[in-house]
């Protein structure tokens, strides 16, 4: 799982947390130089960023170490913190010479980010990065990244003809919606889980208007397959 921050794998792909192998490969966890500060940090309850990246990385570790879920993170910045352009290919190979052995059974998963109301460029790039090693003939689908993209209460079959379509324009033919709905028990635990990132859930929470925690959110999740694969 192509994870562009510290907590976007846990907020959108629990079912696909505890599948046999799984690796969550978080792209955006490298720490800024001394000294930096910005908003998004400040709002969230610490001014130094360094120590943001701090908290966020043991958190989670914490989540993911609990439940017995394998990671890797890679030092690229945060969209917040001045970097460098975004190297695709150079992201891409990162991601390859990290994962260990990958097969034809390997399966990449990587953010849709495709809200029609806002899409982080962190998770644009990953999406990018995820398009990247399917040209590159990799097996690669994509989720739907929470809280940006809204699941419905009700999916239906039209909800997910339209999901599917948008898939197709972003990424291109041969996608399908796949609503996986979570079980009593699972949807427990990630909300706990999702607690746990305390540095980010109330302030995402917020400037989402309340979407993190919007029940349709815990009760599925949403990947669209390549079904040429």
């Amino acid at each position: 799982i192509l994870s562009p921050h510290l907590d976007d794998a846990v907020f959108s792909c629990w079912h696909l947390l505890a599948q046999p192998g799984t690796i969550v490969i978080t792209v955006f966890a490298g720490t800024p130089a001394a000294g930096t500060t910005t908003l998004w940090d400040k709002l969230c309850g610490e001014s130094d960023s360094v120590t943001m990246m701090s908290k966020r990385i043991r958190e989670n570790e914490t989540v993911l170490k609990e439940h017995g879920i394998l990671y890797l993170n890679l030092p690229y910045l945060d969209k917040q913190y001045p970097s460098s352009s975004r190297d695709i290919p150079g992201i891409a190979n990162a991601v390859l010479s990290q994962a260990g052995q990958v097969n034809s059974d390997t399966v990449f998963f990587a953010p849709l980010a495709g809200s029609k109301v806002w899409r982080h460029p962190d998770h644009v790039t990953i999406r990018e990065v995820g398009k990247f090693l399917l040209s590159k003939g990799k097996n690669v689908s994509f989720y739907a990244d929470i809280p940006y993209m809204q699941i419905p209460a009700h999916p239906r079959a039209d909800y997910k003809r339209r999901m599917s379509r948008r898939a197709s324009r972003l990424i291109g033919n041969g996608f399908l919606t796949e609503v996986s709905d979570l079980n009593a028990r699972d949807q427990r635990l990630k909300q706990e889980a999702m607690h746990q990132y305390g540095s980010q859930y109330k302030t995402i929470n917020l400037a989402s208007l309340g979407m993190l925690g919007r029940k349709a959110n815990t009760q599925r999740e949403i990947v669209f397959y390549n079904k040429t694969a």
